[in-house]
């Protein structure tokens, strides 16, 4: 019976539409945003610049409800952090260990950060995918500060674009309710950054050992799966990535298929980009659908590389399946109570004994 009832909700949550107050303005901006920058990248013949402006060009997705003042100064902020975040991630992508070690400080200090000021959903997600895309680039000391500064030029577009739609359209929009905050001890914090580090570490690690050619899609899979609020809605998102990304697969393959180019493989991609803000706070599962093609374009174009669609395919799917095991893994250990309450007191007594004369 218990069982019947587990199954019954799961498959509940892969077709069930939640409701929302996000109307169709902000997925609009978001996909200006990506889209503008491919479209200066198409226009000067530099795809792949586009596609690395465009990643910067994400934070819009941290666009908040808020005074005009405040709103301008988090986006401002989070701007900076996606740059130290991709050049972290470029400066020590040159050693498979190494850069693996970069990946795990990268997920600790966002998720302390992002924990510290309740920085609200996407939270640290974009910032460690970013560090993560900026390590799988093929490691070029001399591009890198051209590659920094175009994701730091795409993130303060969309910090341009945030201001304007800020003065005239959203003073016109009502403000959702206030969320409901959970105040988290200090403790908590660092030892959920923590274990979230060690499993991004560990995540590109597997990836880089098995040589995958796109090994970062493991840590971004394993963290997509983390953002769970529990362990119950951790599981739901496993189910959730695992379909979401075979049918996404799908998807990528008709739009390989077609074989777009230029102009219209700007307005695919932010068409997607629209798409996913639309529907990702009504059901996840079915957003991630159109995440997968995103993401490839997004990230595998940003070398300036061609994708070759089946080798593609295949390592996206077995990517994202250890991604998602270590993800669920990690979401154990993140919401086992008894155990991050043990590594709370073992911090806090660390802190005492320093203390102490």
């Amino acid at each position: 019976m218990k069982f019947n009832h587990e199954l019954n909700s799961r498959v509940k949550s892969l077709v069930e539409i939640k409701t929302t107050e996000r109307l169709w303005h902000f997925p609009f901006l978001a996909g200006i945003c990506v889209g503008l920058c491919l479209f200066v990248g198409w226009y000067f013949d530099r795809p792949a610049y586009g596609n690395l402006s465009s990643i910067g060009a994400l934070v819009i997705l941290y666009f908040i409800q808020a005074p005009l003042a405040k709103r301008m100064t988090h986006l401002c902020v989070c701007a900076f952090g996606f740059s130290l975040a991709f050049a972290m991630g470029s400066l020590l992508s040159f050693n498979p260990y190494v850069s693996a070690i970069a990946l795990g400080l990268i997920a600790f200090f966002a998720h302390l950060i992002t924990s510290y000021f309740d920085i609200p959903p996407p939270r640290n997600f974009f910032f460690i995918m970013v560090g993560a895309v900026a390590i799988s680039l093929p490691f070029n000391a001399e591009t890198i500060p051209v590659r920094v500064g175009l994701v730091s030029m795409g993130a303060m577009l969309s910090v341009f674009l945030a201001f304007f739609y800020s003065v005239f359209i959203a003073q016109k929009v009502e403000a959702p309710k206030a969320r409901r905050i959970l105040k988290k001890e200090r403790c908590t914090k660092i030892v959920e950054s923590v274990i979230l580090s060690f499993a991004m570490f560990f995540a590109l690690l597997i990836g880089n050992f098995l040589e995958m050619k796109s090994a970062y899609w493991i840590p971004v899979s394993a963290l997509a799966i983390m953002q769970g609020k529990d362990l119950v809605h951790t599981r739901q998102r496993n189910l959730h990535r695992i379909f979401g990304t075979f049918i996404g697969m799908g998807l990528t393959w008709v739009i390989l298929i077609l074989e777009p180019k230029g102009l219209a493989l700007v307005f695919i991609i932010a068409g997607l980009q629209f798409v996913i803000e639309m529907i990702v706070v009504r059901n996840y599962g079915l957003a991630v659908i159109f995440i997968t093609p995103l993401t490839i374009f997004l990230a595998e174009n940003s070398a300036g590389t061609m994708i070759n669609l089946y080798d593609l395919m295949e390592a996206r799917i077995l990517d994202t399946i250890i991604g998602s095991l270590i993800g669920l893994a990690a979401g154990w250990f993140l919401h086992r109570q008894t155990l991050v309450s043990n590594l709370e007191k073992k911090i806090r007594g660390a802190q005492l004994r320093f203390k102490r004369p």
